[in-house]
């Protein structure tokens, strides 16, 4: 099967003004709990059968959804099985590759492009669609220059996760095990360079931080990406001492991880 096309975010202003908005579309909605950004993959395992019938249209020869769907964190209800409503800013994300298996089943691994202002979900048809408004890239004030501090706050988180969950692995265990637990995280947590652009190296950095969703979705609706900056550099801060200290992080050590570059 042929692979669609990823198409490149659009241009980004620079200063404090909002872009033009593009004029609104109407999208399969796909809500999960999770929070995708701009220029970040994400791989989604299709099961459900409304959800094997969005995949099938949207990989169809002259879909008029372009490959492309909106996914938007859940504030209520089930993931599957049902209904959910979900918060008012999400991601548009084109299909990157497809996987159809024989009983029925997709792998899709999709690529957020651009955020998007969520309005009247329909949920007539096998699927439900959603109103998207796409929302313009501000870069805003003093943003190239955030991003070696970013850089840097970074790093240093970075280590202290791997510090962090060696010590939590390694109570009780034999001398060798933290060892082989710093070697298999050296593989998994390897260094990241953040992007020159100042909103890419922000969505980057959102998507690393290993965070409450709710924290993440508010960095996901920042005006521009000298806020979101401003903001990481204070949590990759505030995360760093939490961890040096030995509180638990808000989610599970096995989940630290973070999409490729």
């Amino acid at each position: 099967m042929q692979q669609p096309r990823v198409r490149a975010p659009g241009p980004v202003a620079v200063g404090h003004g909002r872009c033009h908005h593009a004029p609104d579309m109407r999208l399969p909605h796909f809500p999960l709990h999770t929070v995708l950004f701009p220029h970040l993959p994400l791989p989604l395992h299709i099961f459900e059968e409304r959800y094997r019938a969005m995949a099938s249209d949207l990989m169809a020869d002259g879909s008029p959804y372009g490959g492309r769907l909106v996914v938007s964190m859940i504030t209520d209800g089930p993931e599957v099985g049902g209904d959910a409503a979900t918060q008012a800013v999400g991601t548009i994300c084109e299909i990157h590759s497809a996987e159809r298996f024989p009983d029925g089943r997709w792998l899709l691994l999709v690529v957020g492009v651009a955020r998007a202002r969520l309005g009247a979900v329909d949920r007539s048809g096998p699927y439900a669609t959603v109103e998207a408004e796409e929302i313009g890239e501000v870069v805003g004030a003093d943003a190239a220059a955030m991003v070696a501090p970013v850089q840097s706050a970074l790093d240093t988180y970075l280590a202290t996760v791997k510090r962090f969950v060696v010590r939590a692995t390694s109570v009780g265990q034999e001398p060798q095990e933290p060892r082989d637990v710093t070697a298999t995280l050296d593989e998994v947590l390897k260094p990241i360079h953040l992007p020159d652009d100042p909103v890419a190296a922000s969505y980057a950095v959102a998507g690393v931080l290993q965070i409450e969703l709710s924290r993440k979705q508010r960095l996901l609706e920042l005006a521009d990406a000298s806020l979101r900056l401003r903001a990481e550099l204070e949590l990759l801060r505030r995360e760093s001492r939490l961890l040096e200290d030995g509180a638990m992080p808000p989610i599970p050590t096995t989940d630290l991880g973070y999409p490729p570059n």
